[in-house]
């Protein structure tokens, strides 16, 4: 019965700390940028001072320390400096009184700068010479030190009449003191058991060392919070140099995916298209061909007077415009296969070129010629190029007044072949500019919008790019470049 309800606890506990995880991110999530930043920021900065504080107060006491082994040190001197005399004067049978009395007089005239010498009776627990009392000598220990004297493990001296060593005590005035004492040496132990003493204030310097503490935590806390500050706003100028780098990568994958979406419309355009374009084939072409045949009977016959003669020269024009129509949708949804023989673009202009000339005669337009003889030859569809160019060259003459001129360019730059058709013009709009290759967009006011969507998705298809400029004199350009 208890492993069920074990297993039962675990899954409680792993759920909450699945539960807790995703709910602290999705609190983080739900947060501004700056926020989060600001956050992480006061967090860190938290921590930082923490440290420092600490190991701030480590470096007080590591020196406090210091100065108590130097103050312990600096007694045994005092201690080693005097020691042998009082000891000699003893061990030469001088009379102890004397040797009191010389003492006395010594430590007064003396007065050691910030240490205490005292000779202690450690037989009587009594203090016979003091540098800091000139008389009412003897006097008990206890009046010596009359506060608590503690070792330095912390433990209490319970017997304040005799120790041996480095104790301290805190005076009732809040001084912190050392008192070291050594017995000495003496021939006739029996007769006389004495002591010298040493005390030393540390009051001036522990408190030096608080406020030195003090101004130590200072310091660390203004470093710190300049070096938090200044962390901050370096990771914040990074951190929006990022934000700004996904977000203008969010923006290109954006233009991506409308542009994916814009050609998958596009597709979704020609799909209609070719289906339309394959009933028309189907269910037009015959009767159109029907059509033609009886009127172009018809306008043969005698009978017809001149004006009806024009009309069926009118119906005949409206039919060939049909199929023309109809073989430029056909046209436009076959697929691009490229040759494997390369093709020659010169060459290819020359056949468009011989073609068109003498629509260009008729217009009285002239057209000048730069060959590129050092292009090679590439792989491409011959007959879906062959309709780019003659849907270029179309425009640029229809566009172009009576005695005006065509330039045809073609030219090596790189690792790409630059065909540019210039012609005469008096300007383009910028809707035209923008929307001249779009689908079954046109300005013409019989014309079907395919022509140049032909030009463009020929060219895409072909790893080119095309597009329609104005150049600073007003002539209009437009450029083609396939990739060799």
């Amino acid at each position: 019965m208890n492993t069920p309800g074990k297993c039962y606890s675990e899954q409680d506990r792993v759920f909450a700390n699945e539960f807790t995880q995703v709910s602290l991110k999705s609190l983080i999530r739900k947060q501004k940028p700056l926020t989060v930043s600001l956050v992480s920021f006061l967090f860190m900065l938290l921590i930082v001072v923490i440290i420092g504080l600490l190991g701030g107060r480590h470096i007080i006491d590591y020196l406090q320390q210091r100065l108590v082994e130097h103050g312990i040190d600096h007694n045994e001197e005092v201690i080693m400096g005097m020691r042998p005399l009082l000891e000699q004067s003893l061990q030469d049978g001088a009379d102890t009184n004397r040797i009191v009395a010389d003492f006395q007089r010594f430590i007064d005239h003396a007065q050691p700068f910030g240490v205490r010498l005292f000779l202690v009776d450690l037989s009587q627990g009594m203090v016979i010479a003091d540098s800091l009392q000139t008389s009412h000598f003897p006097y008990p220990v206890r009046d010596l030190v009359a506060t608590p004297v503690r070792r330095f493990d912390g433990s209490l001296v319970t017997d304040v009449n005799r120790w041996d060593g480095t104790v301290w005590r805190k005076t009732a005035a809040g001084a912190v003191e050392l008192l070291t004492l050594h017995p000495l040496n003496m021939l006739q132990p029996a007769r006389q058991n004495w002591a010298l003493g040493v005390g030393s204030d540390l009051s001036e310097l522990l408190l030096l060392m608080d406020e030195l503490h003090f101004h130590l935590d200072g310091v660390l806390l203004l470093t710190y919070g300049l070096i938090g500050l200044l962390g901050f706003l370096v990771l914040r100028w990074i951190g929006r140099r990022y934000e700004l780098g996904l977000e203008q990568q969010v923006e290109a994958r954006t233009r991506e995916l409308e542009k994916a979406h814009q050609k998958f419309l596009e597709q979704a355009r020609l799909a209609t298209i070719g289906q339309t374009a394959s009933v028309l084939a189907h269910e037009m072409r015959n009767p159109l061909a029907s059509i033609k045949l009886a009127l172009s009977g018809v306008s043969r016959s005698e009978n017809l007077a001149q004006r009806e003669k024009q009309r069926v020269a009118l119906v005949l024009g409206e039919v060939d415009r049909l199929e023309n129509m109809l073989n430029e949708n056909l046209e436009y949804v076959r697929p691009v296969t490229r040759e494997e023989q390369p093709v020659v673009l010169d060459d290819l202009l020359d056949e468009v070129l011989e073609l068109e000339q003498p629509m260009m005669d008729s217009a009285s337009v002239k057209v000048r010629r730069l060959r590129c003889t050092d292009c090679p030859g590439i792989r491409l569809d011959s007959q879906k190029m062959r309709q780019v160019l003659l849907n270029l060259l179309k425009n640029a003459r229809e566009a172009t007044s009576t005695g005006g001129r065509i330039d045809v360019i073609l030219e090596q730059a790189g690792e790409e072949l630059v065909l540019l058709i210039r012609n005469p013009g008096d300007g383009l709009s910028k809707e035209i500019r923008e929307h001249a290759f779009d689908l079954f967009f046109t300005t013409k006011a019989r014309g079907t919008g395919l022509g140049l969507g032909l030009v463009k998705r020929v060219v895409e298809e072909h790893g080119g790019r095309v597009n329609l400029r104005e150049d600073h004199d007003g002539s209009i350009s437009v450029r083609v470049v396939l990739p060799l």
